[in-house]
């Protein structure tokens, strides 16, 4: 029996997601495995229900918070779905993830690395833009857009999906001008953004709370581990440009932020 189209809100998009433990490569829709106390999810595609489905399996797994992160989450994605990023997002917030943009992070990406309780991402890899409303098949796929000028029920869909990414964006401790510089931007394509913006926006960085009880635990370590506020941010910071390259292959990318978190030399 074939499915009918269904009306949903989408951004753009890209065609595949992977999830598994930091000593696991697991193909798309392989079961994630949990055999470290370290796990990694890596989304290089497009966001739909399934990533969400997929997500909330691996979340289960995180066990503690060690150095350098009890779950690590990878994004190289252009989009997808919005309600399921955000619902994704949601449960990184409560898994206490690591988001780091390895490749590019545009549309309802955006809305993942927003969840991080830390988040790094290089200059100009997110990219943003006003909401659209689209006919998608069962599988996501992107049929046409919708004018919601012209049709009143999509108009009514943006208006909600609208006040929706408002409030988590403050859920997230976003700044309030993240969501006015998205709907500024109405033009075809992504507009991205600059170290300064991405910074101003509070896309980069740590959730407060989770920031001052790191320090305690960064701050009570012996050797190279053991650093204060300032230095924690720093070292942080470098991360997403330096360890991008590992995004393939999970156990580089542990080791390289656990170097980087160890070095305080390292640029």
């Amino acid at each position: 029996m074939k499915s009918r189209p269904l009306l949903r809100w989408f951004f753009l998009f890209l065609v595949s997601f992977m999830a598994g433990s930091a000593t696991v490569l697991a193909d798309s829709g392989e079961k994630p495995s949990a055999v470290a106390s370290i796990s990694v999810i890596t989304i290089t595609g497009r966001i739909s229900n399934r990533t969400l489905e997929i997500v909330s399996a691996s979340a289960l797994n995180v066990k503690g918070d060690p150095i350098p992160a009890g779950l690590i989450v990878l994004l190289d994605s252009s989009g997808g779905d919005g309600m399921a990023a955000m619902k994704i997002g949601r449960l990184l917030r409560q898994a206490r993830a690591h988001v780091f943009v390895t490749g590019q992070c545009s549309s309802a990406c955006m809305f993942v690395l927003a969840s991080g309780v830390v988040r790094g991402a290089p200059a100009y890899t997110v990219g943003i833009h006003r909401g659209r409303i689209t006919v998608t098949d069962a599988d996501g796929k992107i049929l046409k857009e919708v004018n919601a000028s012209e049709n009143p029920k999509a108009a009514a869909a943006l208006r909600k999906f609208e006040y929706d990414a408002e409030v988590y964006f403050a859920e997230m401790g976003m700044s309030p001008s993240l969501f006015d510089a998205m709907q500024a931007h109405t033009q075809k394509g992504v507009y991205r953004l600059s170290h300064t913006e991405i910074t101003k926006f509070g896309l980069v960085g740590f959730e407060a709370r989770y920031f001052n009880e790191r320090v305690r635990f960064y701050d009570a370590q012996n050797g190279a581990y053991k650093m204060n506020g300032s230095e924690l941010r720093r070292r942080t910071a470098r991360v997403a440009s330096r360890c991008g390259e590992f995004q393939s292959d999970r156990k580089q990318f542990i080791a390289c932020y656990s170097e980087v978190l160890r070095d305080r030399y390292l640029n």
